[in-house]
């Protein structure tokens, strides 16, 4: 009886131990040097799953932290006696991806985030899903088009896959539905007559004719009502 009673009381004393009030985390060492990950919201979605040093949630963590958008890969540690290490592994943006998204180099999408710095990365826009088919696509059309002297600066795919290449010069090149770049060379050729054509700027080319093309000049006047001709 007296034996039972010691094991009846260590029971007792078992489940009533918390090791997390024994042992808390004191410290979250954030490493990695993150130039956009939010700082402040990783340690406190650390100090949510990771209370103390036995009972921290480090999968559950690493997943809902490999959920933010600034956050790529995530790795974690135990650091004797009361400290995490979150070390952040940071998407590399290779492209923007409608109003505020990017495409990493993974062909992954992330965000919201706020696009200003990333004026420099190519333009895409379609739908989710399609962005790694449009950011070969728009390689492939940056290469081709380079021949002609025209930079690319985005591609723009419609839900019926109907695409349009948009210029640095704010020409827009209409490509239909029709997904064969060898059509591309008829631009090519055809762009000494377009420059040399008349002096007024290009506003859109369209592709989507079988044997040929047409083009679409902006006129520098307007119509009395603000609107370019």
């Amino acid at each position: 009886m007296g034996l039972a009673g010691v094991l009846v009381l260590g029971t007792v004393a078992w489940l009533q131990f918390d090791p997390d009030a024994l042992l808390p985390i004191e410290h979250i060492e954030v490493a990695g040097n993150p130039q956009h990950a939010d700082v402040a919201a990783v340690r406190e979605l650390a100090r949510a799953h990771a209370p103390g040093f036995v009972g921290a949630e480090l999968e559950r963590l690493r997943d809902v932290l490999e959920a933010q958008a600034w956050i790529d890969a995530v790795s974690l540690r135990r650091q004797w006696p009361d400290t995490l290490v979150v070390e952040i592994r940071e998407p590399v943006p290779v492209a923007q991806w409608g109003a505020d998204h990017l495409v990493d180099r993974h062909g992954r999408l992330f965000g919201p985030v706020d696009l200003t710095e990333w004026d420099g990365l190519p333009a895409l826009a379609g739908t989710d899903g399609r962005q790694v088919v449009l950011m070969h696509r728009y390689l492939e059309v940056s290469a081709r088009l380079a021949d002609a002297g025209l930079e690319v600066v985005g591609l723009e795919e419609g839900a019926r896959h109907d695409w349009t290449i948009h210029l640095a010069d704010g020409v827009r090149v209409l490509m239909g539905r029709d997904s064969d770049r060898s059509r591309l060379g008829q631009l090519v050729r055809a762009v000494p007559a377009i420059r040399g054509y008349r002096e007024a700027p290009v506003e859109r080319i369209d592709l989507r004719y079988p044997h040929g093309l047409a083009v679409a000049w902006a006129d520098t006047a307007d119509d009395g009502a603000g609107n370019a001709r």
